[in-house]
């Protein structure tokens, strides 16, 4: 089968040139071939599609080392073999440096064949390389999924704004951080195609939201970045985040089924503070962080507070990672007190961080933290394994009936790790010889109702060990009667804020009373938080309320402080 072949030929002999053609057909080629023997015609030829050139050396008024120049100039690589008499070692030298693929004379045409062959290889391997150049060069400034700008790339254009800026007076650029809220739930539930589809999606409506002179790039995961180019002013920006936000809203398709997301957007605009196209990313980013923290969906424009707030917030993760090692956690630990005798029947044990500068700081801060960081686990079993070892050292020196007990509180994470939490428990139950009847384990009404069914299983296999369980801030869960019936618990524990407004005939007492009413109908025993003065005490004894905590009693207590009140033996 013959291989077409589109030659130019650069020959004032139209013998030397069919000699040619005739050599090409013999090695196996179809020529469609064209002779041209001026400067002019060989100019006009250049637009077609060529596949070969093959020229004299010497034409009237043209040459081939000419011929190759203007190859040269016009940046085309088509292979050039010059077919001549005897022009000179020197000559043939000079045409190869300018381009030519390789020499011939014209009375030895039987290479011809195997010449172009080579040419044609050679130049198909360029083009291979060239692809393989372009496509690398692509990569490094692009997304591989979405085919979006990356980072770098992304950089370098806002680094431009930046330039434009300071050569025009009132101009201004934005810089969008755009984070999925609870993206990672699709590739969980779809699987990581299903994902990327999804993200392949996104990337495709956000370049349709915004003008063609501006940036869309994906930074990695879920998060994307724009750059709106020569905005008027914020108010802009704004209405540029909304629509978006109304856009991410709606339904995508993932692995054939409707999926809804949201998106959480941080705005930076350009300042001349800034010296790096950098800095107005990571400020968009602190923006876009404190969105998240409003919770989902919503907008949260760059501000100087953000970045301290964020530089504050750096220095307390690092912090907070190396205070285990440093051990820097503490637990305090606050009287559980039965409400009929006024005796303490145990303690919960309550996390503080002993920060080296800062001194204590609260739960409500680092535990936030610990969680987004991933330490909320290890910091749990920390406080496990600690509580249930003081619990034991206390029943040893205080051998009073009924034992005391101890209760610590599970985070949604540790609680949803069932097995690893199974794990722990046993572990620690083992190594301190704790009777499981002792350790009250709490989990708040809310992570309960919206994990039901993980839930009921977990709750079944800690109960199937003997320990004692707790929902914690009931009443702030709403939790139905019929689900209730159904969980093996111990005992409700009434949030203080119901607690706090008991007044007599009052609205919260009313509730306080119905909690009460409830969980004794289920054979469950109560426990009131936040008790502050004698009236609220009063008030829920005469409920028939069964322990209580507060401040009435006592306040967290360090280890050596909470067993001297053991010891006191006091009753309220």
């Amino acid at each position: 089968m013959t291989m077409p072949l589109h030659v130019l030929i650069l020959e004032d002999c139209i013998m030397d040139a069919e000699l040619m053609v005739h050599e090409l057909r013999r090695a196996g080629f179809d020529p469609q071939w064209q002779r041209v023997d001026t400067e002019a015609d060989f100019l006009a030829h250049l637009d077609q599609k060529l596949d070969i050139i093959l020229a004299d050396y010497s034409l009237p008024q043209f040459d081939a080392q000419r011929a190759l120049e203007h190859l040269n100039q016009r940046g085309l690589d088509v292979p050039f073999i010059i077919v001549s008499g005897c022009i000179g070692e020197e000559r043939a030298v000079e045409c190869m440096k300018y381009g030519a693929t390789d020499y011939l004379l014209k009375d030895r045409l039987t290479r011809l064949g195997q010449a172009v062959r080579k040419g044609l290889e050679e130049r198909l391997l360029r083009d291979d390389r060239q692809r393989a150049e372009e496509q690398l060069a692509h990569n490094a400034f692009h997304d591989t999924l979405t085919g979006l700008p990356n980072r770098a790339l992304f950089l370098d254009r806002a680094q431009r704004c930046f330039h434009q800026m300071e050569r025009r007076g009132g101009y201004l650029f934005a810089v969008l951080s755009v984070d999925l809220d609870g993206f990672q739930t699709i590739n969980a539930s779809f699987g990581q195609p299903a994902g990327d589809s999804v993200l392949i999606e996104i990337a495709e409506r956000l370049v349709q939201k915004v003008r063609s002179g501006d940036t869309v790039a994906r930074l990695g995961g879920d998060e994307f970045a724009l750059l709106l180019d020569d905005v008027k002013d914020m108010r802009n920006a704004l209405r540029v985040a909304e629509r978006l936000q109304a856009e991410l809203a709606k339904p995508f398709l993932a692995d054939g089924r409707e999926v809804l997301t949201s998106a959480s957007i941080g705005i930076a605009a350009s300042t001349s503070i800034y010296k790096r196209s950098a800095d107005a990313l990571r400020d968009a980013g602190t923006a876009m962080a404190r969105a998240k923290r409003l919770g989902p969906g919503q907008i949260a424009v760059f501000d100087i507070r953000m970045h301290t707030q964020a530089v504050t917030r750096l220095k307390l993760e690092t912090d907070l990672r190396r205070a285990a090692d440093r051990q820097e956690f503490l637990l305090y630990y606050q009287p559980v007190v039965s409400l009929q005798s006024g005796r303490i029947t145990g303690f919960e044990a309550l996390l503080r961080w002993q920060h080296p500068e800062r001194g204590l700081i609260s739960p409500g801060e680092s535990l936030p933290v610990a969680e987004e960081i991933g330490l909320l686990i290890p910091v749990g079993q920390w406080v496990l394994q600690n509580a249930s070892r003081q619990l034991r050292a206390w029943q040893v020196e205080f051998p009073v009936v009924p034992l005391l007990s101890m209760s610590v509180n599970l985070s949604c994470k540790q609680f949803l790790q069932s097995g690893e939490l199974l794990t722990i428990v046993e572990e620690t139950l083992n190594a301190t010889g704790l009777d499981p009847r002792s350790l009250a384990l709490e989990v708040t009404e809310t992570v309960m109702m919206e994990n039901a069914e993980v839930a009921l299983a977990t709750l079944a296999q800690l109960k199937d060990r003997q320990l004692c369980i707790s929902i914690d801030d009931f009443g702030t869960g709403y939790s139905s009667l019929s689900y209730l019936q159904r969980l093996p618990i111990d005992n409700l524990k009434i949030d203080q804020s119901f607690v706090a407004q008991m007044k007599p005939a009052g609205e919260s007492l009313e509730i306080v009373r119905s909690i009460i009413t409830l969980a004794h109908s289920l054979g469950k025993q109560v426990v009131a938080e936040g008790i502050e003065t004698g009236e609220q005490l009063a008030l829920l004894r005469s409920l028939g309320c069964e322990f209580g905590q507060g401040y009435f009693f006592s306040k967290p207590l360090e280890t050596e402080a909470a067993g001297k009140l053991i010891a006191d033996a006091r009753t309220w």
